[in-house]
């Protein structure tokens, strides 16, 4: 998004249009990674419920969470807030200056 506001300088309907799916899609997606991280950890409670963990294995299992965090989050946005963007670009025209949230590729007239 930060192309077509900088670069390209759209008009103001069109800016109206990408900040309304931005909002809505940014909702959705915080309301999806709550849900997935809360279904996540309850079958792991689940699955350790009887199970006497020693502070290794709590370790282990802790940091296996704390290195899939990011990755399903990040997966999360490009499948909602990203792809529904990036669509919602090109269908007003505009597909050639969007790229995914993250990509250092310039695409802008600036580079």
């Amino acid at each position: 998004m930060a192309n077509l506001m900088f670069d390209t300088q759209l008009r103001r309907s069109d800016y109206d249009t990408m900040n309304a799916v931005i909002d809505r899609q940014t909702k959705v997606f915080y309301a999806s990674a709550t849900l997935t991280h809360m279904v996540a950890l309850s079958y792991l409670t689940y699955m350790f419920r009887y199970r006497s963990l020693s502070k290794p294995q709590v370790l282990l299992v802790g940091t296996a969470y704390y290195l899939g965090f990011n990755p399903v989050n990040n997966t999360l946005y490009k499948w909602q807030v990203d792809s529904r963007v990036i669509r919602t670009a090109k269908a007003l025209g505009h597909g050639r200056f969007v790229q995914p949230n993250g990509d250092l590729r310039p695409r802008g007239l600036n580079y």
